[in-house]
This record gives C-alpha cells, sequence and structure tokens, in this order.
C-alpha cells in the first residue's frame, strides 16, 4: 500500500488547489518540451475525479456488506460478508490514494481515506487524513464528525466530547450523529473495556445523558421561538 509520509509530502507540495467539478469528464494527455510526454490540467483532474469516484463506489459496496453483516443469520455468514466490506474498504484507501495523488487539495478524498481507514481499524492513519481534510478545509462539518468516531475507536474520550460540542453549535444533526456512536461505544466499553476504568466508561455515559437533557431543551426553545404566537394561548 502507498506510504503515507509519501502522500503527506505530495499535499504539501501543492500550491494551490486543483479545481474539482465532479460532474465534468474527458482529458488528455499533452506533448511537453522535447517530445515529453506531461500531464494536462484537465487530464490531472479527470485522473483524481476518476480514482475519487471509484473509491466512493467501493465505499458504497462495503456498506452494503456492513448491511449484510449486521443482519446475517449465522456467525460464517456474518464472517463472510465482514471480509468483503474490508475488502472493499482497502480498495477504497488504494483509490483516494490515487485521488489525492493527483489532487493534493481534494479534502472530500481526505475525509474519505479517513472513513475508510476508520472502517478497517485504521485510526492513527484516519485522524491523520481527517486532520489533513479539515487543514484544507476548516469549515468541514462532517470531518469533524467522522474524526469524533475515530477519536472514540482510540478510547480518547475527551477528544470526541471536544468533537461533540463544536458539532452542537454548528451542525445538530452530526452532532446527533456522533451521540449515537458515542452510545455504540460506552455500550461496547461495557462490554469489553479494553483496560479502560469502568468508572471512566460511567461517567461519559453520565456526560452523554447530561448533554441528552440539554439537546432536549434547546430544540423545545428553539421549537417556541420559531412560533412565538402560540404565546399565552391555552
Amino acid at each position: 500500500m502507498r506510504s503515507y509520509i509519501g502522500l503527506l509530502f505530495i499535499s504539501t507540495l501543492a500550491v494551490a488547489p486543483i479545481g474539482i467539478a465532479l460532474a465534468h469528464g474527458g482529458g488528455s494527455m499533452s506533448s511537453g518540451p522535447a517530445g515529453m510526454v506531461s500531464s494536462s490540467p484537465r487530464a490531472v483532474d479527470d485522473a483524481a475525479k476518476s480514482a475519487y469516484n471509484s473509491g466512493v463506489r467501493s465505499v458504497k459496496k462495503a456498506q452494503e456488506y456492513d448491511a449484510d453483516a449486521a443482519k446475517a443469520s449465522t456467525p460464517e455468514k456474518v464472517a463472510k460478508a465482514h471480509d468483503k466490506a474490508q475488502k472493499s474498504y482497502r480498495e477504497s484507501v488504494a483509490s483516494f490514494i490515487d485521488a489525492i495523488g493527483a489532487a493534493p487539495k481534494m479534502y472530500q478524498a481526505w475525509n474519505y481515506l479517513g472513513f475508510a481507514n476508520r472502517h478497517l481499524g485504521n485510526y492513527d492513519d484516519a485522524l491523520s487524513a481527517y486532520a489533513k481534510a479539515l487543514e484544507i478545509n476548516p469549515n468541514y462539518p462532517e470531518a469533524i464528525e467522522y474524526r469524533g468516531e475515530a477519536y472514540l475507536g482510540l478510547n480518547q474520550i475527551e477528544a470526541a466530547k471536544s468533537a461533540y460540542m463544536v458539532l452542537f453549535g454548528d451542525s445538530r444533526p452530526l452532532a446527533d450523529e456522533l451521540m449515537v456512536a458515542m452510545h455504540r461505544w460506552a455500550d461496547a466499553r461495557r462490554q469489553d473495556a479494553q483496560g479502560l476504568p469502568t468508572s471512566d466508561v460511567e461517567a461519559f455515559a453520565k456526560w452523554m445523558d447530561e448533554r441528552a437533557g440539554i439537546a432536549s431543551q434547546t430544540a423545545s426553545l428553539a421549537i417556541g421561538a420559531a412560533q412565538p404566537w402560540r404565546v399565552g394561548l391555552r
């Protein structure tokens, strides 16, 4: 598999973003000085888009296999679907690396690279990819939410909390998604603490309950503010 170190080095060489318009296609190779062949901007753009779209297709296929594993009736069927999902995630990683190699500033590809690596259990690589996506586009809440889930995979509870708080203020739907992942994490750690003190898991569960109460209160206030005509009615 391609080196992350080399990939991150390539990304630092990009002075300006390459325009990525996922809808258009076509491209060509042009001859440079002394007969050398060089990639035209259009060809590079098309190569990046093609690799990105291939990676997205592989992710969708992996998610279908994940769904099959979740509803499989036997351990053997679960294992088979899981293996297929992991293979598709690995294929997507290769495609997203190709996309980034052609267009180092394509933050969507960095984000998907993190997503695929997270599902492969490569949490450190996932965090590096999310960090790069947010370096390129700081206002990218999807990467913040996905990074929060990667923090959970590494049992970095405080970092996951911080991600939730950012999303709570800027993107409530994504904050809710991260909260669902947090509950899954707590349920899993109650079954297998992975070395964490039980008190830490329960303290985190208590924090989630408190946040759920705050979320409910703010939602009620938002509804009331949107319907001022109801004030005073019985």
